[in-house]
């Protein structure tokens, strides 16, 4: 087994301010990992604290758009200070454009918005992967997971066209990256949450998650507890001989 899984690890987290980023965030520190909290809101600063003398790993927040390539220049400089290679990257920065808070119908979403959520759901996890890959292979070591979604299973019925696009061209990166860098011991796998009662949950009314919760053959929006603890197992030394794959959260409305 790779001493690297069982030892801390230094952890890249993006869309570390929202509710399933700061999940992820809290458990990966409670395991004992450093974590870089990486966000386009200021929020993230505010969980700039070192925490190893409590058992928990050190934490350190960074504000810097994803989709460009510096910024991910920035972000590793910033892990650098852990003092060992990025181990584990957590692709979860995303956003899904709304209007009084309902989806934009893809016949009138402007070009500018549709570049904007391809810059930061897709361009922005390649950069990212593309940033901590030489590390992980002089490493010998790396766990990458991409926060896909739902709505590349069923073609998006509360996100746009353009959040559906980049949730499954994302399965097909992952796919992709995990083909290639499987040799050097690296694996890349995605998570495809359902309704999650957190971050984009909030965007529209308690009506309409309601009504979509009964939809769900749980009864119930999932938590971004139950996010996290799937990115958890997908960067553990139990899923040493899984990788490519997509693992869904949705308590059960789709079925693959």
């Amino acid at each position: 087994m790779n001493l690297a899984v069982n030892s801390p690890r230094t952890v890249i987290v993006t869309g570390a301010a929202g509710g399933i980023g700061n999940e992820i965030v809290t458990s990966f520190l409670a395991r004992g990992d450093d974590v870089v909290a990486v966000d386009m809101s200021d929020a993230v600063m505010a969980a700039d604290t070192d925490t190893a003398g409590q058992g928990r790993g050190r934490l350190v927040g960074i504000v810097a758009d994803v989709s460009r390539t510096e910024s991910w220049l920035h972000v590793i400089t910033a892990a650098e200070k852990f003092g060992r290679p990025v181990g584990v990257l957590i692709n979860n920065a995303g956003i899904s454009p709304k209007r009084n808070g309902a989806k934009v119908p893809g016949d009138q979403i402007d070009r500018d918005e549709w570049d904007k959520v391809l810059a930061v759901n897709l361009t922005g996890p390649f950069l990212g992967i593309q940033a901590v890959a030489p590390g992980m292979k002089k490493l010998g070591y790396g766990r990458i997971v991409n926060m896909s979604s739902l709505a590349a299973r069923d073609g998006g019925r509360l996100g746009g066209v353009h959040y559906a696009a980049t949730k499954t061209g994302l399965l097909g990166l992952t796919r992709s990256f995990a083909r290639e860098l499987a040799p050097f011991g690296i694996t890349v796998n995605a998570v495809a949450p359902g309704r999650i009662d957190a971050g984009m949950a909030s965007s529209v009314s308690d009506e309409v998650n309601q009504e979509y919760a009964t939809r769900i053959p749980t009864g119930r929006l999932g938590t971004a507890t139950d996010v996290a603890g799937a990115v958890l197992y997908l960067a553990d030394s139990s899923s040493d001989f899984v990788t490519g794959v997509t693992l869904d959260v949705n308590g059960g409305s789709y079925m693959g």
